[in-house]
């Protein structure tokens, strides 16, 4: 039998980290079904039963806005699971707490699951479990994802609570409210759950407004004084859960922590933006200095296994030249994508990169965008679909775009293994500070595109930041490793399809129509039609042509220099060519993946359009520049 299993949670409670220990490496991600929100499921077998999870959307409360916080109320709405899990912070759970109460009204089969317990005994925050069951009514397990304290209990009590369903009614919001909750419930149909709309409904949600009857008109049936019994009602739940934590919930510890003192030096106005800098620093220097020596062995060994192979025949060039050579020059660099994802893991997980919103806020803020927005751009350094596809949780629209809009000049993953090359050519002494410097680049080229987008394209006015930050936690092994390879393994699945696929049309078009000449190839052909256009950037045709099969991936690029070039240790670029093309590369047109992700989420051909004529333009601009600086210089 399978058993369906829902997390829910607030942002930042551990859900995820807690999804991870449940089901290990056994996952899979897919859209919900009409949108393009992440699905994360898993399956475990525990005493001979199938356990299946849905690691659902984080929200703060039932009344969404967002498109995530819908997809995760209309799952429970519609189909709920067969044991919902509320996840709820050991360290600060009134906000879970507020959660919980929303989710029973929904008449679930809930069990209320208190993360990172081993922190709040840390913090000499202690807990009476049998006090919380009796109050809350439902099962109640105190777990660590961290330690894994709490797993097995937290595994029999989704057996017990299939078997034994419990769907408690919690609260009493007194006559004044009942007594309307009671009166909606009529002007619902009986496939809805009435009184979590009738609630809804009490509180104003527009969505509760869509699901009336037809025949009754919104404004004739809600109260005038509506605003305030939304206020009672929200009132009434924190007092509960208020008192109920002073009865089950003692807290020994006052003072200031050291983790408290930290965070307010890495959070400081003045010093917090240059931790921050010297930290992403730290990272790139890791990632050359870790995957150095797996980067030479690697190479070395495709090297010679293209040069065993040879390309005396039609079948051996496609092999080695095409195939192992193609493939291989990206190949070569995946240590080093899985480096960086490995030291952005720890910062992930020790709860520091989310305090860079707050960080930024105050210059996002002058962009017309907010910390939010930076959060979700920090994605784009895994991949721009996913920025652009987290845009969603924005609830501003003109942000949200802004954000999508802008997406693309975030340094993503796929154009690593570009600079990596590049920067091994041409700066094999200072390939930290010249990736840095490239970063650094992404980070203005990105605020100055957003500043002009909303001065052009969109108008409106900031809106202010309200988040809650996580605690600083000691990055588990477990969960950096699986953040490492959930946000890496997409190389090695594209070096098998798209990759692979495009590295044998670049083969076709160099080694035909004369294969003993490149100079005479369908790609040169390609490269010295459009060379004119770029030859203010100094670009030979060779870059032209592979800026134009990388538009498709930007991992093509280097699969094209190597096979134009017989490898990428043959190839040449001076310092201030070499800095103009990966400007150019850093913003010039998004990958076909990123302009689909763009129309989908805006549902618009317009602003795809609009993000290849930007990028093309201010690429070829800032390239230009830098030509020009550069030379100048040298």
């Amino acid at each position: 039998m399978v058993i369906t299993v829902g997390l829910v949670g607030n942002p930042n409670v551990g859900k995820t980290s807690l999804f991870n220990k449940l089901v290990g490496a056994r996952q899979y991600v897919a859209n919900w079904p009409g949108v393009t929100v992440t699905r994360i499921e898993g399956a475990t077998s525990y005493k001979e039963q199938t356990l299946h999870f849905i690691d659902l959307p984080g929200l703060y409360t039932l009344s969404a806005t967002s498109l995530d916080e819908k997809v995760t109320r209309d799952f429970l709405l519609y189909s709920p699971p067969n044991v919902t899990i509320v996840v709820i912070d050991s360290m600060s759970p009134e906000q879970g707490m507020y959660l919980l109460l929303e989710t029973l009204e929904l008449n679930l089969n809930v069990i209320a699951v208190f993360n990172a317990i081993d922190e709040a005994k840390k913090n000499g925050i202690k807990f009476d479990k049998s006090s919380l069951e009796s109050y809350l009514r439902v099962p109640v397990v105190l777990t660590s994802a961290h330690t894994g304290e709490g797993i097995t209990e937290l595994m029999d009590t989704i057996l017990a609570t299939f078997r034994k369903p419990n769907r408690p009614k919690l609260l009493d919001y007194g006559p004044e409210i009942e007594n309307k909750v009671a009166e909606f419930e009529r002007y619902f149909e009986d496939t809805y759950n009435k009184r979590f709309l009738s609630l809804k409904l009490v509180e104003g949600d527009k969505f509760a407004m869509e699901l009336l009857k037809k025949d009754v008109e919104p404004t004739s049936v809600l109260p005038s004084n509506m605003s305030d019994l939304a206020i009672k009602i929200a009132k009434r739940r924190y007092d509960y859960v208020t008192n109920v934590l002073n009865r089950a919930m003692s807290n020994s510890e006052s003072a200031i922590t050291s983790m408290e003192a930290i965070d307010h030096v890495f959070t400081h106005k003045y010093i917090g933006i240059p931790i921050f800098f010297a930290l992403m620093y730290l990272a790139f220097n890791f990632t050359f200095k870790a995957s150095e020596p797996l980067v030479g062995l690697i190479e070395v060994g495709f090297q010679k296994l293209t040069d065993l192979i040879g390309s005396n025949s039609i079948f051996t060039s496609l092999i080695s030249q095409g195939i192992i050579n193609g493939v291989g020059s990206v190949i070569s660099f995946i240590p080093s994508i899985f480096a960086l994802f490995f030291a952005l893991g720890i910062m992930e997980e020790s709860g520091y990169l989310p305090r860079i919103a707050f960080l930024m806020d105050r210059a996002m803020y002058s962009l017309k965008l907010t910390g939010r927005s930076f959060m979700t751009l920090l994605l784009g350094f895994g991949c721009n679909v996913s920025s652009v596809m987290a845009a969603r949780g924005l609830t501003d629209e003109r942000e949200r775009v802004t954000t999508i809009l802008v997406s693309p000049f975030v340094s993503c993953s796929a154009r690593i293994p570009v600079y990596l090359m590049i920067i091994g050519i041409a700066f094999p002494n200072h390939r930290a500070e010249a990736f840095f410097v490239m970063y650094l680049l992404s980070i203005a080229l990105t605020a100055l595109s957003a500043r002009i987008i909303n001065k052009i394209v969109m108008k409106g006015e900031s809106i202010p930041l309200v988040m809650e930050l996580p605690r600083y936690r000691f990055p588990s092994l477990s969960n950096v490793a699986t953040y490492m390879w959930n946000r890496g393994k997409h190389f090695l699945q594209k070096a098998g399809t798209i990759i692979l696929v495009a590295s044998v049309v670049v083969w076709v078009l160099i080694y035909f129509p004369d294969p003993t000449n490149v100079e005479n190839s369908f790609a040169a052909m390609i490269g010295k039609g459009l060379q004119f256009i770029f030859a203010p950037l100094g670009f030979q045709w060779q870059t032209v042509s592979a800026l134009i099969f990388g538009s498709v991936a930007k991992e093509i690029i280097v699969s094209s220099f190597a096979q134009f070039y017989g490898g990428v240790g043959n190839i040449v670029l001076d310092p201030v060519a070499a800095s103009a093309l990966m400007v150019f590369i850093l913003g010039y047109i998004p990958c076909f993946a990123t302009l689909a992700a763009i129309k989908s989420e805006t549902n618009s051909l317009k602003y795809p359009v609009i993000s290849v004529v930007y990028s093309l333009s201010i690429s070829y601009i800032l390239a230009l520049l830098v030509s020009i600086v550069g030379r100048v210089i040298v």
